[in-house]
């Protein structure tokens, strides 16, 4: 399982027409998440984004779109970098050296991938529904 995780680098690109993503469908695109772990030392400066990527997946319109969904955070005591780890239905998952991006941009990425995996779930006649 060591190729289907990566840890993601901030891919910085020119300004351009931010991608809005409407609580409708950012709503329905987190059924595609299974599991979201984020570890942080609450102490540290660097984990501002893992911090808020940790109160913004916490939203109500999440938990009724997938209440399977597992949210788990660690506190860490340590000089350790803070992380946030996102496991999908497919079994693929994405791992955030969160000190490096915003929570904006987590969240981002991970709606977009996403929203790819429902592109494709959707060719192939498959719903979400019956997974989830």
């Amino acid at each position: 399982a060591w190729g289907r995780c990566k840890v993601h680098q901030p891919r910085r690109v020119k300004a351009t027409m931010p991608v809005k993503f409407t609580k409708q469908l950012s709503s329905h695109l987190f059924k595609y998440v299974k599991t979201i772990d984020i570890k942080f030392n609450p102490f540290d400066g660097r984990t501002r984004s893992a911090r808020e990527v940790f109160r913004q997946v916490q939203a109500e319109r999440f938990k009724k779109a997938n209440p399977k969904l597992v949210i788990s955070h660690t506190l860490l005591n340590t000089a350790e970098a803070p992380s946030v780890t996102f496991k999908f239905v497919d079994g693929n998952e994405k791992l955030f050296d969160s000190q490096l991006f915003t929570a904006r941009e987590i969240i981002d990425e991970v709606l977009l991938n996403t929203m790819q995996m429902d592109t494709q779930w959707q060719l192939e006649d498959k719903n979400i529904d019956d997974v989830a």
